[in-house]
């Protein structure tokens, strides 16, 4: 599936959409850790919601399908905004929590990954980000009988 495919699917749902790179070489700069921060932060709206893609610059893969903010019960969006989202932890590893800048500092130096493309979609009030990651997932795994690669669930 390639991010045309995606973007035709997900233009029903979203408002509007933001496309930035980020280089390995990034993360070879002192402070390499902060400057990845800091780009999400110049590059995303703050307080907004949505899907965010991660593509392989080099081979066009779609490598990671995510989203960020959550529909509480009282109808307001909760949960992490992309920013928070696209600097949080991934998880635990070995006890420790990874944050996303060394998750993808690894991944990128581990699969020799030079640039990943970011794509961000804004949903639409009316759509809710899981509900359009399901739809990506769904359509991604039907086309491919599997999941992007860092994906480990759907």
């Amino acid at each position: 599936m390639t991010i045309i495919e995606i973007m035709h699917i997900a233009n029903q749902y979203i408002e509007n959409n933001r496309v930035f790179e980020v280089s390995y070489n990034l993360f070879l700069q002192p402070q390499g850790r902060n400057l990845y921060n800091q780009l999400v932060r110049d590059q995303i709206h703050e307080n907004s919601y949505g899907v965010y893609v991660w593509e392989n610059t080099q081979t066009n893969e779609i490598v990671y399908i995510g989203m960020a903010g959550k529909v509480k019960t009282n109808g307001q969006m909760g949960s992490h905004s992309l920013i928070n989202r696209l600097v949080a932890s991934r998880g635990r590893v070995n006890g420790r929590d990874i944050l996303t800048n060394d998750y993808l500092s690894n991944y990128m130096q581990n699969n020799n990954v030079n640039t990943l493309t970011f794509h961000i979609l804004y949903t639409t009030n009316q759509t809710p980000p899981s509900y359009l990651e399901s739809v990506l997932l769904y359509n991604f795994y039907t086309q491919n009988g599997v999941l992007p690669k860092l994906n480990n669930a759907f």
